[in-house]
């Protein structure tokens, strides 16, 4: 005959916990293994939260696997303590009697329901990574196939008279090109020309070929005034005929003005913020400075093309907008060597708190010194200071032509990443401040706003740039999550034993890895 039996807890309010016993030789197959766990359930209900539970429904009797479930009820639970067939469980007995399949069930408005913030915590978590699978599923669009320019259309400008031209063959068949020439309807053909000896003939499959125009500057300066003109360069690829625009665009003072002027006015409202901060707060100009330089230099895309938001566009036609022809570059201040004044802000930071002879001051400067040595080194590896220039290094495969793993400088240069990191998360440290090493370390150490593996092509330039801002900002939250998980990191721990290793070696380590590069980049 099936036994059953029921505890609960005496305390009001109480979960209920209900066991059912059910002999080995009746039990299916694939309950047999939760024998072994029915005499530690009390342990188990100990660890469970004893939420306050609203009066209980009886459930209908179930011959599943047991007779019945019972429900705690004040003269239920007096009737079952005093019968003899039944025994009480409580948190300090043990059921031994006979092997038994436990089943915990917990009652009540907290079983089904949580608390408000708990519930917008857990919808926070979720709402990231549901947002970076839409925007990457956005993203997915075809491929370019045939014969395609790169760019799609040439910029000249008085500063750029010289251009090349690259006509990419995504087929794979070998494409011959024919009837290379300007269009002699356009007004300005004549100021054009192709400075190649021979013409290209074939493009390979999966090759390429380089067209180099050059711009006659003298035709549209005449009379004393600038003007603007364009032309058509056409060429037949196979049996496809295509067309590529070419535009002269002289300086328009009036809109680089404007775009000047918007710029400088946000970095002076950052200046007055900061500023603002350090009469109020505890902030100096120490800690304002290395935040004002990684706000100011961060690229937060590599180049917005005005005329091309909706259109799909290739990373020559994007080079070509960052370069302020046809578009604008997406930073504060862009400028060839913007790195070079973050580690210049690291320094003087360092430089000022030794000024301050207390202890903390001594080592708030050796951690920014420590600092600006360990960005030294994606910078020294990849030979450029450009901010959108190292992103774009990155965006290649480390290993021959594979996507993964991607050259990001966490694998390049581990020394110098595990340096920045460990520096980073030793106390004290604030919010601000790691916000701001978060986001250099995304764009010197984990490819800024790119993924790896991830084909973007035939995508619209302006969701290409929202993609990117939102990894960017997944990968920034990331960091900072991590070095705050680092900084928690118990004592005695062996995270904690790595961290203060690294942090006191911290500034020989870095110039041992700068040393390292140094030689391998000379010897390569």
């Amino acid at each position: 005959m099936e036994g059953d039996f029921a505890a609960s807890n005496e305390a009001p309010g109480a979960s209920l916990l209900s066991v059912h016993a059910v002999p080995p030789a009746t039990m299916p197959l694939h309950l047999h293994a939760c024998v072994a766990v029915a005499s530690s359930a009390p342990a188990v209900a100990s660890l469970l939260p004893v939420p306050s539970l609203a009066p209980a429904t009886s459930p209908a009797p179930s011959r599943r696997c047991c007779s019945r479930q019972l429900v705690s009820t004040p003269a239920r639970d007096l009737a079952l303590r005093e019968s003899s067939s039944v025994a009480h469980v409580d948190a300090s007995t043990t059921v031994t009697s006979r092997p038994v399949v436990s089943r915990l069930v917990l009652r009540g408005d907290d079983a089904t329901s949580s608390s408000p913030r708990t519930r917008r915590s857990a919808a926070n978590v979720a709402t990231l990574p549901c947002l970076a699978l839409f925007t990457l599923a956005l993203g997915c669009g075809a491929p370019p196939t045939g014969v395609r320019a790169e760019p799609g259309s040439l910029v000249f400008t008085p500063a750029a008279e010289r251009l090349e031209l690259r006509l990419m063959n995504h087929g794979e068949a070998p494409v011959p090109l024919t009837r290379i020439r300007f269009d002699t309807r356009t007004p300005d053909w004549a100021a054009f020309s192709i400075e190649n000896r021979e013409y290209p003939r074939e493009i390979a499959a999966g090759g390429a070929v380089s067209l180099r125009l050059r711009v006659d500057r003298d035709h549209f300066d005449r009379a004393g005034a600038s003007r603007s003109g364009s032309a058509r360069l056409l060429f037949a690829a196979g049996e496809a005929p295509q067309i590529v625009e070419l535009r002269y665009e002289v300086p328009d003072l009036a809109s680089d003005l404007r775009r000047a002027a918007i710029r400088t006015a946000m970095m002076l409202a950052l200046v007055a913020l900061a500023w603002a901060s350090t009469r109020r707060t505890r902030l100096t100009w120490t800690t304002w400075l290395p935040v004002l330089a990684v706000l100011a230099l961060f690229p937060f895309g590599p180049g917005l093309c005005l005329g091309g938001v909706g259109r799909s566009l290739s990373l020559a036609d994007v080079e070509q907008c960052a370069a302020g022809r046809g578009g604008v570059p997406l930073a504060l201040v862009a400028v060839g060597e913007g790195w070079l004044l973050y580690l210049l802000a690291l320094v003087l930071a360092g430089l000022g708190r030794l000024l301050d002879r207390a202890a903390l001051a001594r080592r708030l400067a050796s951690r920014d010194l420590a600092l600006a040595a360990a960005f030294a080194g994606p910078l020294l590896a990849f030979g450029t200071l450009d901010p959108r220039r190292l992103v774009g290094e990155q965006a290649a495969g480390l290993v021959g032509g594979a996507a993964i793993p991607p050259a990001w400088g966490i694998f390049v240069q581990p020394i110098a990443a595990a340096v920045a990191l460990a520096v980073a998360a030793a106390p004290p440290t604030g919010r601000l401040e790691r916000l701001a090493f978060a986001a250099a370390f995304v764009a010197c150490f984990l490819g800024g706003g790119g993924l790896p593996a991830a084909t973007l092509a035939g995508t619209g330039h302006g969701l290409v740039l929202f993609i990117g801002a939102v990894v960017a900002a997944a990968k920034i939250a990331a960091v900072v999550w991590f070095v705050q998980r680092l900084h928690a990191s118990p004592t005695g721990s062996r995270a904690r034993a790595a961290l203060f290793f690294l942090e006191r070696a911290a500034m020989p380590l870095a110039i041992a890895n700068l040393l390292v590069t140094s030689a391998y980049a000379l010897l390569r």
